[in-house]
């Protein structure tokens, strides 16, 4: 027998279950990111911005002749934007999850018992870590 060909049945009161568990964890881990998010846009508004600016700037020789010195550069601390750009990716990612299992628990919910038939990627997506 080829096991990607099987199917299993499942009661969808009992999916139910799984999709309100699912959502109830993205919906946790949405909170998490987006407390994390707003907390890394904090920090960077109170100290991640940089200055880069030419070593000479402030000398006499800087202040006379400045077309041959480099000028400042204002730039967000690199390990702060890219832990921001996970935190704002991680936030899409759940917010997409948190929809699709809001929308299985809504559409299970007026299934009753109804058996269904699931194959293994069925049972992943309800059961799955």
């Amino acid at each position: 027998m080829n096991r990607n060909n099987w199917k299993f049945q499942y009661a969808a009161d009992k999916l139910l279950v799984a999709a309100e568990a699912k959502l109830a964890w993205h919906e946790g881990r949405l909170k998490w990111w987006g407390a994390k998010r707003d907390e890394l846009k904090d920090k960077i508004r109170s100290e991640g911005i940089e200055i880069d600016e030419s070593v000479a700037f402030g000398t006499d020789n800087y202040l006379s002749n400045k077309s041959s010195h480099r000028g400042p550069v204002a730039q967000i601390r690199n390990d702060l934007l890219t832990d921001l750009n996970e935190c704002v990716q991680k936030v899409y990612e759940h917010q997409g999850k948190t929809k699709e299992y809001d929308a299985w628990r809504q559409v299970l919910a007026s299934q009753g018992t109804l058996t269904l038939e699931l194959n293994q990627d069925d049972w992943l997506f309800f059961y799955g870590k």
